[in-house]
């Protein structure tokens, strides 16, 4: 008689993380690329967030999916709460993540601040080039000087750290972000298909 081994995700070298704040998307976006079943610890919430006050669930733990690139190799991804009561999760799967990117609100009346805020929290799990960011929400088609105050707030943390405009709900905008987060860390071989 074997015993089977039931593991979440599995040994690999590709880890990224999806951190952000509440209701930016990052449920949506793994859900929108993974190739496997999403799991997830959402719940309802009782929090309005006046970016999204449609929002009914939120994360309370993390959530797993995986892109698959080939028969052996595949890219774990992982998608932690926006709230800052559960950064337990936060200390957990950030310092191991080799690429982590930060969704954040394009749209927000102090997107930029907010940034700021999200970058001195991830300043304590993170080294800054693993880092990259996604701003959500922009009006199309986005002009560079929209981009400008979010570039010189990441000058502060990584000059070099990527920026991408994307949207959760578009598998292509997702894959980009996540190939541009693993490309910024030479991942070498990386070609995430649609």
């Amino acid at each position: 008689m074997t015993i089977d081994t039931v593991q979440l995700g599995h040994n690999h070298e590709r880890r990224v993380v999806f951190v952000g704040p509440f209701g930016v998307g990052k449920t949506t976006a793994l859900r929108a690329i993974s190739d496997i079943a999403v799991v997830d610890t959402d719940v309802f919430t009782a929090e309005r967030h006046k970016a999204n006050p449609e929002k009914a669930r939120t994360t309370v733990g993390f959530d797993y999916g995986e892109i698959k690139l080939d028969e052996k190799q595949r890219i774990a991804l992982f998608g932690l709460p926006g709230q800052y009561r559960f950064d337990a999760m936060w200390q957990t799967f950030l310092p191991s993540a080799v690429a982590v990117v930060l969704w954040v609100y394009g749209d927000a009346p102090q997107a930029e601040r907010d940034l700021g805020i999200w970058l001195e929290v991830l300043r304590r799990y993170i080294a800054p080039e693993v880092l990259s960011v996604a701003v959500t929400r922009m009006t199309e088609p986005v002009e560079e000087e929209q981009l400008e105050g979010f570039y010189n707030v990441l000058a502060q943390f990584n000059p070099l750290a990527p920026l991408i405009c994307a949207d959760p709900r578009r598998p292509e905008d997702v894959r980009s972000a996540v190939a541009m987060a693993l490309s910024a860390i030479s991942v070498p071989d990386l070609e995430i298909s649609a």
